[in-house]
């Protein structure tokens, strides 16, 4: 298996996103010409053998970021559609960085298959997936704990190329997503990215309605509290001010974190 350092990963992200299994798709387009200033494309993830929520981001310019969730039944095609980047302009970008989350739960049977089209431009990529270690955070060793990203080699059958997630790879527990929406609040007060806040605000809806549809089949007694709280911010959310969201997240993150 190959390793991808994790130097090379851009710091945009890795600052916030190291505390989370996710995957890495490093996306080119191959440049025959100068690009057009946006570049549209779509992505179609096929994955088996994993229920619960697909987190992705990336960066469609130096200042914007793009993200959504995506509600992953055991079965599941997702086609994303609009996508759009700049390659252009006066900070034009090589490659694409785009992130997926896993929130759930992975069966040991899995098989994930991803695949870009773009009408304009061929394009390659690679994937590479991120197990975070957090004990260097909580133990104080001598040993020093050096993370890095290792590339999914594709496997083949009679239906065709797959990748597979090996026992290694797990998907983030679910409630672990309300730290990452608070992760974007720090992205956006400490660099300078166009105001997220609307799109926070969406995406809080979108997650609540998510959680839900996944607590109505089983739900631990330990998750039962935090849900009734999520859905009290729920209720409220268009008549808090983006600073009391924020402070709302902290408070259920410290309270329930472990």
């Amino acid at each position: 298996m190959l390793s991808f350092d994790s130097t090379r990963a851009p710091p945009w992200f890795f600052q916030f996103i190291e505390n989370y299994s996710h995957l890495f798709l490093d996306l080119k387009f191959n440049k025959k010409d100068d690009f057009e200033e946006l570049v549209e494309f779509t992505i179609k993830l096929e994955l088996r053998g994993f229920e619960g929520i697909l987190f992705y981001v990336y960066r469609s310019a130096h200042n914007k970021m793009e993200f959504d969730v995506i509600n992953q039944q055991v079965d599941s095609i997702h086609v994303i559609q609009g996508l759009q980047v700049n390659m252009g302009g006066p900070r034009p970008m090589e490659s694409i960085d785009f992130i997926l989350i896993p929130f759930g739960h992975f069966k040991t049977d899995n098989r994930f298959l991803p695949s870009v089209e773009c009408k304009k431009y061929e394009s390659s990529y690679q994937i590479f997936t991120w197990i975070p270690s957090l004990l260097f955070k909580k133990v104080r060793s001598i040993i020093r704990i050096d993370n890095k990203y290792n590339e999914l080699v594709p496997l083949d059958d009679l239906s065709g190329y797959y990748y597979n997630f090996i026992y290694a790879f797990k998907g983030n527990k679910t409630e672990m997503l309300f730290s990452l929406i608070n992760t974007l609040s720090e992205i956006e007060a400490n660099m300078e990215y166009d105001s997220l806040a609307p799109s926070i605000k969406e995406l809080i809806s979108k997650t609540n309605e998510l959680l839900f549809e996944l607590s109505e089949k089983k739900v631990p007694l330990e998750m039962q509290n935090l849900l009734k709280e999520l859905e009290r911010l729920k209720f409220n959310i268009d008549s808090l001010t983006k600073e009391e969201i924020f402070n709302w997240l902290d408070d259920i993150i410290d309270y329930y974190s472990p």
